[in-house]
């Protein structure tokens, strides 16, 4: 069969030259020849079955997961099929130095082969915990993490040079990987806040999994307690059957201690929404929801998940994935779906992905194990937001909804009964038990007629839905919307990593990320994306950049499918509602796709929930109390703009650089009429000061500052409430009373203007630490109010880079409950 598939976008052709292509490929066609020769070869008539998998991959109707299209027949022997893998500790001691370091080395054997690595750290022992084999206490969980990020960065890293030679594939995968910790292990709140020291943990994502009794704790303001086995009261127990499921240890009788108890479960919710809200980690799991709905329930227990979170898995298990490009399945007579074309090309997906099973290696015995006996599959969906534009619908909107109903539903019931053909003709998964399986709650919402087809057939796959976020896969299929993410822009800047500089243009070297100095031939400008310091060139009139967790990256403007086919047509409109982004849509509206999405997903999705930089804390956390009430979401993320460095913007870094002749203009959130107010008493040489600090989304907005000796301003008053009036003035509400016209203390006009101008720097975004820095520096007769601001402000630095850990040096100091405390070794300094 002849196919001819194109590339309508320059960087789609340039992903694929740079991911995809291996060097015996002439072209697109070629290679998707290649995967689908390959997938076909364990058939018993392979011709037949290349030319039905190549129908489903030309003009990427159906895309295979990356690992599948860079690695299917090319013969290497060191590289897998699978995007990623689901890792952990195994059998006895499992927190053991030895069972440590047998899982640090799977870590290295996957991540060899190109596949990404989840695993989960309640099995380790909390920081301070007792270890007789060296008698002395270890350092905990979150400090054992680090071996597995080095690790990852240096198998990874690939040369940074040019290749030398023309053989394979132009650049290595990036070892991605997750790590879960649950909620009530000791290690918690450092696993929460790790990630916000510079540079620490960053070749992982991260995420808190919640089980059910902490959120029911949450909205009853009840207790919760950190937990972990008594290993010293039962060792002989511990040593033999703990593996981190602290329910079932408890259910066994076994003794559990207790290492902290809040009073309200809400202090930790707290810690992990502040966490979501300013970094957008940890992400958030709900731990029962993932198991009560794994049609697997009665033989495993899932604690993990890939690195994304669409495939949750057990220890050994696979991520498998394809997707349905939804670009390519538009009835656009109908403005709907078109089913006929998806129930050609479903079956030929599932039986493709089925084939991997038996086609791929896999760097681990334990993992052939689970491809065997479940062979779970994960086949979801791309381009969704890109074909609702095609279509002219609103995201979220009730018939945006009503069609993804429609389409779920089809799409689950046809791949399970797919499935069960495949089952009567080649066999069922070996683990499948018929009464146990059709009790699964998720098969239960089948269809009669799929029913009743397992029933008879059996299932070839215990699982086969999830919807993964596609990254390059989306650019590759002609640069289509990732998964079921809305647009992020009709056009817009994408950050991509690359193996090595064009000739001719240098790396930096020797990077000292928190003194801002560098080594290079070439020139780099600082620069700063969200709240991490980066570095930027412009080469041959490419953006480049240098980052400290992703090495070398490329800048690259790039229009999406949708825009590109509305636009030839005549029928753009960037301001009509249809065309809303991702910035522009409501929280309900990212939600309620999820929510209609997740009722047919077997596995999980891979969804991030982009939110304003002004969005209200308490409304964010509603937002995770919504997904967790659906019953079938089972984790999300969110990015709130602005607050960390992102692979898509709407604007090229070049124009924020350090040394670029263009100063970027930033636009303040609104102010609302009422802010709450954090009042401060300060002291500076005898003089009594009150410092009144209006807070927005958890972040200082204003100041105001003066004197407090003509005022009768109890001590014990520390909150209260900022409400601007008419006339450009601010009243302060407190305790039932109210101080009218704060501005009217100012002993000078000076210190109106200094208050006035910190205050604009607050709302547009400068750092507190630079603000601090520069009060400092001032001198004259307005000295004492300088220093008084500048003691106050001081409280809202979130990390210090600048001060050093008494007891073990490091500079990894973090700003909590207003103390100094050193993430390395624990130590705690309060001012």
């Amino acid at each position: 069969m002849k196919t001819n598939t194109k590339f309508t976008d320059a960087f789609s052709e340039e992903t694929y030259l740079s991911n995809y292509k291996f060097h015996t490929d002439t072209n697109i066609d070629s290679t998707h020849f290649r995967v689908a020769q390959d997938l076909a070869s364990c058939e018993e008539d392979p011709e037949h079955w290349t030319v039905d998998f190549l129908y489903a991959l030309e003009d990427f109707k159906f895309v295979p997961g990356g690992r599948i299209t860079s690695n299917a027949g090319t013969g290497l022997s060191g590289t897998t099929y699978i995007n990623c893998f689901v890792d952990g500790f195994i059998g006895e001691n499992q927190d053991s130095m030895e069972s440590i370091q047998e899982a640090l080395c799977r870590q290295a054997m996957i991540l060899k082969s190109e596949g990404g690595y989840g695993f989960c750290a309640d099995a380790l022992r909390p920081r301070g915990a007792f270890i007789e084999g060296i008698a002395n206490e270890g350092p905990g969980s979150v400090k054992m993490l680090e071996m597995w990020d080095k690790q990852s960065e240096i198998i990874t890293q690939g040369s940074g040079q040019k290749k030398k030679k023309k053989r394979g594939k132009d650049k290595i995968r990036k070892g991605a990987q997750m790590v879960t910790m649950s909620c009530w292990h000791p290690d918690i709140e450092e696993f929460i806040t790790a990630k916000q020291t510079p540079g620490r943990l960053t070749k992982f994502n991260m995420s808190s999994l919640i089980p059910n009794g902490f959120m029911e704790a949450v909205e009853n303001h009840e207790p919760w307690e950190l937990q972990f086995p008594d290993y010293e009261e039962d060792k002989e127990g511990y040593n033999q059957s703990w593996d981190g499921n602290l329910g079932k240890w408890i259910e066994e009788g076994r003794p559990v201690k207790t290492y902290k108890t809040f009073k309200d479960a809400n202090e930790l919710w707290d810690l992990i929404m502040t966490s979501t809200h300013n970094r957008n980690e940890p992400g958030v799991l709900f731990v029962d929801t993932i198991n009560y709905w794994n049609n697997l329930w009665y033989c495993e227990y899932i604690s993990a998940t890939n690195p994304c979170g669409e495939q949750v898995l057990p220890v050994g298990g696979a991520c498998l994935l394809g997707s349905l490009n939804l670009t390519q399945f538009i009835d656009f007579e109908n403005r709907d779906w078109d089913y006929k074309k998806l129930g050609k090309v479903i079956p030929m997906a599932v039986r493709m992905l089925d084939n991997v099973n038996d086609c791929t290696l896999v760097p681990l015995e334990s993992q052939k194990e689970n491809l065997q006996e479940k062979r779970r599959i994960g086949l979801g969906y791309f381009g969704y937001g890109s074909a609702l534009l095609m279509l002219r619908i609103r995201y979220g909107s009730k018939k945006a909804l009503e069609l993804t109903e429609k389409l779920g539903d089809f799409v689950a019931n046809a791949a399970y009964q797919a499935s069960a053909l495949l089952a009567s003709e080649k066999g069922s998964f070996p683990l499948y038990k018929e009464k146990e399986y059709l009790q699964g709650a998720f098969v239960k919402t089948l269809s009669r007629k799929t029913r009743m087809m397992i029933k008879k057939y059996g299932i070839r796959n215990s699982h086969l839905l999830s919807i993964q976020p596609t990254g390059n896969s989306s650019i590759f299929a002609n640069n289509i919307s990732g998964g079921l993410e809305p647009l992020f822009n009709p056009e817009y800047y994408r950050t991509s990593i690359q193996p090595h500089p064009p000739e001719g243009m240098v790396i930096p070297t020797n990077v000292d990320w928190e003194n801002k100095k560098y080594t290079s031939e070439t020139k780099w400008n600082w620069t700063k994306e969200g709240d991490e310091s980066i570095l930027v060139t412009t080469f041959e009139d490419e953006v480049w950049k240098f980052d400290r967790s992703r090495g070398l990256l490329k800048e690259t403007q790039v229009v999406d499918y949708g825009v590109r086919y509305l636009k030839d047509k005549g029928q753009w409109n960037s301001k009509a509602k249809w065309a809303a982004t991702t910035t522009e849509l409501t929280i309900d509206e990212h939600v309620d796709t999820m929510e209609v999405f997740s009722r047919y997903v077997d596995s999980a999705m891979s969804k991030t929930v982009n939110i304003p930089n002004d969005y209200p804390y308490e409304d964010f956390k509603t937002l995770y109390f919504k997904m967790f009430k659906s019953g079938t979401i089972k984790g999300c993320t969110s990015y709130r703009a602005g607050t960390m460095a992102s692979v898509l913007a709407t604007e090229s870094t070049s124009k924020t650089m350090e040394g670029s002749s263009k100063i970027v203009k930033t636009i303040c959130p609104k102010r609302p009429k009422e802010l709450d107010c954090e009042i401060h008493h300060m002291t500076y040489k005898g003089a009594a000061w009150l410092v009144l600090v209006g807070i927005h989304g958890e972040e200082p907005y204003e100041v105001f500052a003066f004197r407090s000796k003509d005022l009768e301003f109890p001590k014990n008053i520390k909150t209260g409430t900022l409400t601007k009036v008419r006339g450009g003035k601010y009243d302060l509400a407190f305790n039932g009373f109210k101080l009218k016209n704060v501005a009217s203390h100012f002993e000078r006009d000076e210190e109106e203007v200094i208050t006035r101008l910190i205050s604009a720097s607050l709302r547009h975004g400068t750092d507190v630490e630079i603000i601090v820095d520069q009060l400092l520096k001032a001198e004259g007769n307005i000295l004492s109010f300088n220093r008084v601001i500048a003691r106050c402000l001081k409280k809202y630095i979130k990390e210090c880079r600048v001060m050093k850990c008494a007891e073990c040096q490091s500079k990894r100091l973090i700003m909590t409950e207003g103390c100094f405390k050193c993430t390395d070794c624990g130590f705690s300094k309060c001012q």
